[in-house]
């Protein structure tokens, strides 16, 4: 009975210490959100610099680069200590490239500073920084262990990757807008930009809980003037002359509102993670020890006569007489834990499909020079023409790509 009671208790014990764990992650990724942020209304200052020549937004840019760098302090504080820890290689080597890549800024300054970096060059350089910390926030959701908990990780993953597709169709738009006209690139990129918000707002609608919802409802459909605005952008259509900043501040507006919902979702996070660390800790504190009196069943020995009387297992050492209270225990633990793997499951598979499209548009970025928007826009397109999922046209694109490598 002590060991049934013993393990029974590591395991409350493990599930105390994986939700400590995964607090000390969601407020890893609550400074990661606000790092992502700042780093994309840099984006958007340098990026009105640049297509300007200068002229735009020189105080904006240097504002925005020290909102960044206070940032950066409360992401390293928040850091976990870099401890090796069962399961956690994958989580320390995306901690490590985004730590790499932030180191990179200051480079990525100086060389848009020193115009050494055209505008589509130095936005894909931000976008890349920005994708390095959102795989924190991806890693996090692939690998909780707690539905209620997964269920926030994904929507705010969903969510953030909404808003920074939001924010490179700010600044493809711009540029855009600047130039008088847009390219046949630029209008494919805007295209791809805009639906791949719908999905991944889809996505976070969909595990979201009913106050995050309700909180995008006014922001689910863009305002007039955007929709208007990207019918130009989208069609080749002429704009007006101040149209790069008109466009510039309505989509800024958007993020800013977008990150309030950021901000909820953040919150209710961290509120799951607190919330199951007091239950968990609540019924560790309940005592394991069976109760007397209640009726048991034994444990015959092999060979024994199963008539009245008959000889059991019964031994101080063994305690054959396994109270209901701990058979309802283990059972109860074990019936959750069950119903956890299972909601677990399908939460990943989910994450799964999209885990393969990005794999499949990483290989088509590397093999054909696509940015990342083109990428999507091709398997969209073929999913198309084919009648088929998007996934199915990725799961066909890394066979060609595994083949290739063999």
């Amino acid at each position: 009975m002590r060991d049934a009671l013993t393990w029974l208790q590591a395991s409350r014990e493990s599930d105390i210490a994986s939700l400590q764990r995964l607090l000390q992650t969601g407020q890893l990724l609550t400074a990661v959100s606000e790092l992502v942020h700042q780093l994309q209304r840099e984006r958007g200052a340098s990026n009105i610099w640049i297509c300007s020549h200068g002229r735009l937004f020189s105080a904006e840019r240097v504002a925005r680069q020290q909102e960044v760098s206070a940032c950066l302090q409360q992401v390293y504080q928040a850091l976990p200590p870099a401890v090796a820890q069962p399961g956690y290689s994958r989580f320390c080597h995306l901690i490590a490239a985004a730590l790499q890549a932030l180191s990179d800024l200051p480079a990525l300054r100086q060389q848009i500073a020193e115009g050494t970096l055209n505008q589509p060059a130095a936005m894909a350089a931000f976008n890349q920084v920005i994708r390095t910390l959102l795989n924190l926030v991806f890693e996090a959701a692939d690998t909780a262990s707690h539905p209620d908990i997964s269920r926030a990780l994904i929507a705010l993953f969903s969510f953030m990757q909404g808003k920074e597709l939001a924010g490179q169709e700010r600044a493809i738009g711009s540029a855009g807008f600047a130039a008088g006209q847009f390219s046949t690139d630029q209008r494919s990129q805007m295209v791809a930009l805009i639906a791949a918000q719908e999905q991944s707002f889809t996505t976070f609608h969909q595990f979201a809980d009913d106050q995050a919802r309700a909180r995008w409802q006014p922001l689910a459909q863009a305002s007039r003037d955007i929709e208007r605005l990207r019918r130009i952008a989208c069609t080749g259509g002429s704009g007006e002359a101040s149209g790069a900043l008109h466009w510039f501040s309505l989509l800024s507006a958007r993020l800013d509102q977008m990150k309030q919902v950021e901000d909820g979702l953040s919150a209710t996070l961290m509120l799951r993670c607190r919330t199951a660390i007091e239950l968990a800790e609540q019924q560790s504190a309940l005592p394991l020890t069976p109760m007397q009196g209640e009726s048991s069943f034994a444990l015959y020995v092999s060979g024994a006569d199963w008539l009245p009387g008959a000889a059991t297992l019964d031994s101080d050492g063994l305690a054959p007489q396994l109270g209901r209270s701990v058979l309802s225990l283990i059972g109860e633990q074990s019936q959750r834990l069950q119903q956890q793997a299972d909601e677990l499951a399908a939460m990943r598979a989910s994450l799964d499909e999209r885990r393969i499209i990005e794999q499949a548009k990483h290989w088509l970025m590397q093999q054909h020079g696509f940015s990342e928007q083109a990428a999507w826009q091709a398997l969209r397109k073929s999913a198309m023409n084919q009648n088929k999922r998007v996934l199915e046209i990725a799961q066909a694109v890394l066979a060609v790509a595994a083949t290739l490598n063999t």
